[in-house]
């Protein structure tokens, strides 16, 4: 279905999870995101306030590179 993931959410509650979600994104539009941090609370949701869908761009890797370094130091 549509909402395959969160309607299976409940299989990953425990696993720590970091959202960044671009603010400009037209590919998977933002309410995504938020539907998905909403059914899944213990998540942290970062929205980049200059960025789109593409990972290479500069904030998106910004965010991404800290939430690599948070989970390698255990600081989730």
């Amino acid at each position: 279905s549509d909402n395959w993931i969160l309607d299976n959410l409940h299989h990953a509650r425990e696993i720590p999870c970091r959202i960044v979600h671009g603010r400009y994104d037209v590919v998977t539009p933002l309410k995504n995101a938020w539907a998905l941090h909403t059914a899944w609370p213990e998540s942290k949701l970062t929205i980049v306030p200059d960025a789109g869908h593409a990972m290479s761009e500069p904030g998106t890797i910004h965010e991404l590179v800290a939430a690599t370094q948070a989970f390698a130091a255990g600081s989730f």
